[in-house]
Formats: structure tokens, C-alpha cells, sequence
């Protein structure tokens, strides 16, 4: 009996065996192009991304050695439509700088965590990434979530790039990096769209926050320029759901145009305009179409009869060169959605890090932040976003565009 009992463990033991090591050699079939849900963490190696035939058709492999990249983003909740975006801009540079051999031979490793768009869920990812993870380099987003995760950072003596309309956070350490659109770029350009269409009595509109506060000042700056003044300003709550009390005063002033900073409000201001028989009156906006609610056919026959204009971050859909086309196309493929902003800057992103890891590699100070710091400092790149530099505290020059609604689309119109 014992005897038989032998045989049979003996035969169980071989099969395990072969069995183990015909999945273990095998290419795997869970290869996927998109990121691997691990609980609440989402993971992307570029080890994931090659099969044996991938390496047959000359793709560079990589070493074992990664370079970890980081990231607390909004997968879930109200922010998720962009932290999805901006995982998937990132998941995608990651998956192309691997299939090309990585940094100098080391793979690039990326892991997010999903924040919820919430300051405290933040805090908690950063101290994960950095220490349990141990990730190189950290990257964030929104003004909120970045303010929290800071002196995290800052205490680990990592580089954290981030994505905001404010740039104090980049300014205060010389191993933070902001690449966004800017509240004051867009004030100053939207003091330019106005006085070079000739207005001399605006009004403006605008939300409580320090990125309108920021807007702004630098308009009324700039305008002054232009002989533009605003005779009137009304204030309202971010979350107010009603604009027309403000709206009627603006009105009574009799301003030739009203310049708009009200991204969230935009759907409920055009509506309300449109009700209020204000229509008429021209409008020139700060990212008018950022929310996807205020990007519809509806909402853009309103920009359109309103003859409104609005700052933007990117090329207009109808404006694509090339590049951009080319990006959209594979993005499109990839995710079954077009890019937003957010996406796009993402992807630049990890390229221009890449790029600064790469000159660190040779010097044999990959992992080394001062090195990654100073090389993100030259940065001259020409990305999907357009052209990418920053100032000497690590603020991204980025070009603001203005948009406008023809024949039902977007389009650019120039700021001279």
C-alpha cells in the first residue's frame, strides 16, 4: 500500500513539474497593452509587453534592472475621465520607450495608484510609492492633490513632475517639475484675444479659486495694455448651479463683451446666456471645452452663435499636424476613445523624462534625482502637445492656443 502511495505522490510531483515549466517557458497569453488591475493598484512593466515573436522581429529587450515611475492619479470618482487619461498617455510612452529598449537597456516600470481625486487618498499612495514600492520619481496631478503629497516628496528627495494651473509647487523645489497650462499665460492671452477684437468695456465672470484669482490679475494687467476695462465683475461659488443673478447684473452694465472664467459652470453659463438673451454679447473663455459635458453638439452650436473664444492647452482636432494625428490614431486603437489634453501631456511627459534618464544612464546616475533634476532642465522637446522647455525653477513653457466653434468644430483662431 505504502508502495503505491509512493508511486502515485511520485507521478503527481513529475506532472507538476512539466506542467510548471511548459507555462513558465511559454510566451504568456495574458500579454495586453493595457495596464494590469492589481486591487486598487494599477501596474504597467514593460516586461509585460514583449512576447518571443516581438523579440523575433528585431524589438530591443531589456534588462531586469527597471526604473521605477510612480503616479497617485483620480481612477475613480468624479476626476477619473482625466486620471484615465492620463494613465493611459503614460501607459502608452512607457510601453513604446520599453519595445525600443528601454532606458539604455533598463526598463521603465510604472505604478499607479487611484487616488479618487481625493488630498488624503493621495498622501497615503505617495508614502506607499516611495515606501514600499520604491519608486524613482513621483508624478501627480491637480493643484490639490499635489499640495498634499509635497512634503512626502520633498522628504524623500525624489523628482515629482505634475500636471496644475499654478506653478508655487514647482518653484519651491528645485527637484519639482510643472508642465500645464498656466492661470496667468491664459489671463495675459485672453487680454490679448479681447483688445485685438477691439473691445474697450468688458465684464468678467468668475468662480472663487486661486486659479481665477491668478487668471484674473494678469488680465487686467495685460488688457491695460489694450485700453480694455472691466466695468463690472461678478463673483460666484465654484459649485453654484445658478448663474442668472450674476448674469443680470452683468447685463445691466452693458458691457461690449464678458471675458469667463467658469470651466465647471460653462454648460449652465451658455444655456443661461442663451435664456437670458444675452447670446449676442461675445464671450471669451479659459478651456471652455475641458469638461466632457461642455464639449457636446449642443454646447458647441451655443459657442458657435455666440461667435465665443477660448484659451486652450493643445491643437484644436481640426488643427492636427502630423504628429498629433498619428498619436490620436494609435491612442484611438488603444483605448477606443479620442486624446484629451491631459493624455497627451502625459505621454510628453515620460518622454521628456526618458530622455533626461537616458543622459543620467551614461553618467551612471540613473537613479540619482540631482542628475534627473538638471537634465529635466535642458528639456527641448517638440512633443504632441507641442514644443516643451522649462524656466530655471522647473516651470514648462508651453504656448497658449485660443479656439473657436466653425461649422460645428473646433478650431484655432491666432493671438497675435
Amino acid at each position: 500500500m505504502n508502495k503505491i502511495i509512493k508511486y502515485i505522490v511520485g507521478a503527481i510531483i513529475v506532472f507538476g513539474v512539466v506542467w510548471l515549466g511548459y507555462n513558465y517557458s511559454r510566451p504568456s497569453e495574458q500579454v495586453s497593452k493595457e495596464p494590469i488591475k492589481v486591487g486598487a493598484t494599477l501596474a504597467l512593466s514593460g516586461k509585460l509587453a514583449f512576447t518571443g515573436e516581438q523579440e523575433a522581429n528585431g524589438l530591443k529587450t531589456v534588462s531586469m534592472e527597471p526604473i521605477k515611475i510612480g503616479a497617485t492619479l483620480a481612477l475613480s470618482g468624479k476626476f477619473s475621465y482625466l486620471g484615465e487619461a492620463q494613465l493611459n498617455g503614460i501607459g502608452m510612452a512607457v510601453e513604446e520607450i520599453n519595445s525600443r529598449g528601454g532606458i539604455n537597456g533598463k526598463e521603465l516600470e510604472f505604478i499607479a495608484e487611484d487616488n479618487q481625486g481625493k488630498a488624503k487618498n493621495a498622501a497615503s499612495n505617495v508614502s506607499k510609492l516611495l515606501n514600499v514600492d520604491g519608486v524613482d520619481v513621483v508624478l501627480s496631478a491637480f493643484t490639490h492633490i499635489t499640495n498634499a503629497v509635497k512634503d512626502i516628496v520633498a522628504r524623500s528627495g525624489k523628482v515629482m513632475i505634475y500636471t496644475s494651473t499654478v506653478k508655487d509647487i514647482a518653484e519651491s523645489n528645485p527637484l519639482f517639475f510643472r508642465d500645464y497650462y498656466d492661470a496667468e499665460d491664459n489671463g495675459r492671452a485672453l487680454a490679448g484675444l479681447v483688445g485685438n477684437s477691439g473691445y474697450k468695456k468688458v465684464a468678467f465672470l468668475t468662480e472663487f479659486s486661486d486659479q481665477c484669482l491668478r487668471l484674473e490679475s494678469a488680465f487686467n494687467k495685460e488688457a491695460e495694455k489694450y485700453g480694455v476695462t472691466v466695468i463690472k465683475k461678478e463673483s460666484f461659488n465654484a459649485k453654484e448651479k445658478d448663474l442668472r443673478t450674476s448674469l443680470i447684473k452683468v447685463k445691466e452694465s452693458h458691457p461690449e463683451a464678458i471675458v469667463v472664467c467658469a470651466w465647471r459652470q460653462e454648460p449652465i453659463l451658455m444655456k443661461q446666456l442663451k435664456e437670458l438673451g444675452m447670446i449676442g454679447i461675445q464671450t471669451f473663455h479659459w478651456v471652455a471645452p475641458f469638461l466632457p459635458v461642455a464639449d457636446t453638439k449642443d454646447m458647441r452650436n451655443l459657442f458657435e452663435e455666440n461667435k465665443a473664444i477660448s484659451t486652450w492647452y493643445w491643437s484644436a482636432e481640426s488643427d492636427y499636424n502630423k504628429n498629433q494625428k498619428e498619436f490620436a490614431e494609435k491612442y484611438r486603437e488603444q483605448y477606443g476613445v479620442k486624446p484629451n489634453g491631459e493624455a497627451v501631456y502625459a505621454y510628453d511627459d515620460i518622454y521628456v523624462l526618458a530622455n533626461a534618464l537616458r543622459e543620467c544612464d551614461e553618467k551612471k546616475q540613473v537613479k540619482d534625482s540631482s542628475c534627473i533634476a538638471k537634465e529635466l532642465l535642458k528639456t527641448d522637446y517638440a512633443g504632441v502637445a507641442g514644443r516643451l522647455t522649462f524656466n530655471k525653477q522647473g516651470v514648462s513653457n508651453r504656448s497658449v492656443k485660443a479656439i473657436t466653434v466653425k461649422n460645428g468644430s473646433w478650431t484655432e483662431v491666432p493671438i497675435k
